[in-house]
């Protein structure tokens, strides 16, 4: 049963009464357990382990909010004292809010918990405004979820860019990190001023019988506004370029490969597996909730599905050929982001084309995805974090060997591969299933090139999963198996009770998300409704707990559970058939070592040899500088390096264009007078003359 909408002037003095007073109470309360955290911490670190949990219990009461909220169906809203004059506070909670809140506090309890642990590693002196960084970062986060005006959404926002930025540099003495940092703020800030625009164009085609003013930026009055048809284009691309800066969306990607490895792992994993999905659901809220689904064109879903299949190819490639695993694991989110935008350019193509059903198929399998995305690449970079302060080394080959050394930590990171790679019956395996189910439906489309369109970002999805496949071999096969390839390496030990918890969280919202999709999609479907205006009548209601069939009654099905079930049942008797028959002897034999003697690491594939023949088939995706040994060196040297293109063939000729005009404008100002008074002329007599022609 739906709630319907309701408002009241201030919050209900009782915080668990409905989902959204559960949610303000979080966020309230995280905000004071930062500032508290910052003064306690500073006289003594002990505290760090009990305020760490204090924010993870807020995490579990987040996700409890939004479940609650998904189950219900709710709709709830608050007008709170504050804001501007004639602008108040406007909070909301309904299910997309619900969805994204869920993904909020469910993937920060396992971050947080593991923070416990590994903080521990950080020097005292910063940890208390990391701490700080940390609860304002989640607060802020929630905040865009909840906001519903531009004003409110607008704060939020730009707290959390402050306030990520900080986080990322928390090393703030290395010059490379000073450097991601400033990149991260410019492109943010960049997102920023384009995103305003979106609000403001939506805002000034308010609806006829409202009067103009500040209440044209609450949401409800711009989901009533109704612009023409080159107003909503340009709220569509400012939308797409403001949000798509801070989601990583190529060309505008080049900061988040930058300020993954600089910063902590934590908040490495926070950053990727949390503050990406804001940008996600800004999209979401902007073209399917406030501009609306009439507003939008069909055509516009091709160029934002061919982005995405491209950014998924370009994010996986470049993933494949580095050696640093944060930098590894950075562009990885670029590949993942690429499928999401895939899944909206696919949503957006489908339902303005008279297809809802494959169209809100391709939107459910994008939210299943983004959820997927929290967990798995979370946990991730926590795993990346225990390596790296294992062996002491940001390089896959000064690793090797620690699956031996790390067996349970490194046994989580083996499922965060596998779900990541896309393997059945991994969660990653159902959205990315879920989208081809939908990519295949493009014989139903009328054109040759729309239906070309949709199955070249269906091939491309499918070639970003397979190369993913091959990038997390790379990253498992390289830094877990093997020989040991540095003393680091060969020194390594398991991480710490609370780091291990952490991870274990993440694994257990895995394999959750991976056996029951019919649930989760049944509480997508919620989220989904109200944009969509039709429910997804595929597989929550028709096809029971354990089969997936989402394009009843002939389409193709998929049950986790029975898969993993006949893996559980066959891989022991793989091992147990040979003593059934008999065939237990065993024969020992020298290993062929390639005529060495003995083996050594150096017989080991490294980061780079492994990554060649990516390099060498899809070159044009790279920019690759080679540095051979000259003739005579006592000690030669091949060194070869792998650049994005983007840097060389974009942002290095817009900063000489730049520090051009800035030289010019320095002639200027370091000029006479009587040049600045023919400046001055020259500017007045052209004003005049453009004022004389308007």
């Amino acid at each position: 049963m739906e709630e319907s909408p309701s408002a009241s002037p201030l919050p209900s003095m009782t915080p668990f009464s409905d989902p959204l007073d559960t949610s303000l109470f979080v966020l309230l309360g995280w905000g004071i357990a930062g500032v508290l955290g910052f003064f306690l911490l500073q006289r003594s670190r002990i505290l760090l382990g009990p305020l760490s949990l204090l924010l993870a219990a807020g995490g579990i009461i987040l996700a409890s909010s939004g479940i609650r909220g998904l189950v219900r169906g709710s709709d709830l809203r608050q007008v709170l004292p504050g804001g501007l004059p004639g602008l108040p506070f406007h909070v909301r909670q309904d299910p997309l809010s619900s969805f994204f809140l869920l993904i909020l506090g469910g993937a920060a309890t396992g971050i947080l918990l593991f923070s416990a642990g590994y903080l521990k590693s950080l020097p005292p002196s910063r940890l208390p405004a990391y701490f700080l960084r940390t609860a304002l970062f989640l607060a802020s986060m929630e905040g865009v979820f909840l906001a519903d005006d531009a004003y409110v959404f607008m704060v939020f926002w730009e707290i959390m860019a402050l306030v990520s930025y900080a986080l990322v540099v928390t090393e703030s003495d290395r010059e490379e990190v000073r450097n991601a940092g400033f990149l991260y703020l410019l492109m943010a800030h960049f997102g920023s001023l384009l995103i305003m625009v979106a609000f403001f164009v939506l805002a000034s085609h308010e609806p006829s019988g409202l009067s103009p003013g500040l209440s044209a930026f609450t949401f409800e009055s711009m989901r009533t506004s109704a612009p023409p048809t080159g107003a909503a284009l340009l709220v569509f691309i400012c939308a797409l370029l403001g949000f798509g800066a801070k989601a990583g969306l190529i060309p505008l990607h080049v900061w988040l490969p930058e300020a993954h490895p600089v910063a902590p792992s934590p908040a490495s994993a926070l950053l990727s597996g949390i503050m990406l999905k804001t940008a996600i659901y800004g999209i979401l809220r902007v073209f399917f909730g406030l501009l609306g689904l009439g507003h939008l064109d069909y055509t516009w879903g091709v160029p934002v599905l061919l982005a995405g299949g491209l950014m998924a190819l370009f994010g996986i490639l470049h993933a494949l050929v580095q050696s640093d695993p944060k930098k590894l694991l950075a562009y990885s989110s670029i590949e993942n982001i690429g499928i999401l935008f895939l899944g909206i350019g696919l949503a957006i193509l489908y339902m303005r084309s008279g297809h809802s059903l494959a169209g809100e198929i391709a939107l459910a399998a994008s939210l299943y995805h983004a959820i997927n995305h929290a967990f798995f690449k979370s946990l991730l970079f926590m795993g990346a974090g225990t390596m790296i302060h294992a062996t002491g080394s940001h390089d896959l080959n000064g690793m090797g060997g620690l699956l031996r050394r790390m067996p349970v930590s490194g046994g989580f990171v083996l499922v965060g591969v596998l779900c990541i790679a896309g393997l059945p019956p991994g969660n990653g395996f159902v959205s990315e299933w879920l989208l081809l189910q939908a990519a295949l439906q493009a014989g139903s489309l009328s054109g040759t090139l729309l239906r070309s369109a949709v199955l070249l970002g269906g091939a491309l999805l499918v070639l970003a999963s397979a190369l993913a496949a091959m990038g997390f071999v790379k990253f498992y096969g390289i830094g877990y198996l093997g020989l040991p390839r540095s003393e680091g390496a060969r020194n390594a030990h398991d991480v710490s009770a609370a780091e291990k918890i952490g991870m274990a969280w993440m694994v257990a919202g895995c394999l959750l998300l991976a056996l029951s999709p019919v649930r989760m999609l049944g509480w997508i479907e919620q989220a989904l409704r109200p944009l969509t205006g039709a429910p997804l009548s595929g597989s929550p209601s028709l096809t029971g707990w354990l089969w997936l069939l989402p394009l009843p009654p002939r389409g193709a099905t998929f049950s986790p559970v029975i898969l993993l079930g006949i893996l559980a049942i066959l891989l022991p008797l793989a091992l147990l058939i040979p003593r059934l028959f008999g065939k237990t002897s065993r024969r020992q034999s020298p290993v062929w070592g390639c005529g060495y003697g003995t083996r050594t690491f150096r017989m080991q594939d490294s980061a780079g040899s492994f990554a060649q023949p990516i390099r060498h088939f899809f070159a044009n995706f790279f920019l690759m500088k080679r540095h051979l040994p000259e003739p005579g060196e006592k000690r030669p040297t091949f060194e070869l390096t792998v650049e994005d293109p983007h840097w060389a063939y974009l942002y290095r000729p817009i900063l000489r264009l730049f520090q051009s005009l800035a030289g010019l404008a320095e002639k200027v100002r370091s000029g006479r007078i009587s040049v600045y008074l023919v400046y001055s002329f020259g500017t007045l007599i052209f004003l005049l003359t453009v004022f004389r022609w308007m």
